[in-house]
């Protein structure tokens, strides 16, 4: 059961844009309460350096936090699931925005009509969730 979770972790995690071993070392922090890069590279079998990249890279990403215990690094994993979904809704409707800035700015919007129309609606859908899911 606990790699079947962690596994479908991992494939949500790439299919948001991770890398392997990035989804791998996420997936391995939420499943604890908080490891060392080393813990973390020996139960992946990852060279400590990818591990510190993957690390630093996750925290760049707001995915992973760290704490000083004992003189050592401790990494947890950020699972605040609610602010990843509404980040990544910002994103998806402000490039929606973009593309329909360009159709009308660009005179297109006889000849691009129904994708206009498409575009203009999952936008609408868009911000009605704005204020179910993450405000």
């Amino acid at each position: 059961m606990y790699d079947k979770i962690k596994k479908k972790l991992r494939k949500l995690l790439k299919h948001w844009g991770l890398g392997e071993a990035e989804a791998d070392v996420f997936a391995t922090l939420a499943m604890s309460d908080g490891l060392t890069a080393k813990d973390i590279a020996n139960e992946l079998g990852y060279a400590y350096s990818t591990t510190i990249n993957c690390l630093n890279n996750l925290m760049r990403m707001g995915y992973v936090e760290r704490d000083k215990k004992d003189r050592k690094f401790v990494y947890f994993a950020n699972t605040n699931f609610v602010k990843f979904v509404d980040d990544e809704i910002k994103k998806i409707k402000t490039s929606l925005k973009e593309i329909a800035k360009e159709i009308y700015r660009g005179g297109y919007k006889e000849k691009l009509r129904n994708l206009a129309i498409k575009i203009e609606n999952a936008i609408k859908y868009l911000e009605s969730k704005k204020d179910k899911v993450g405000g």
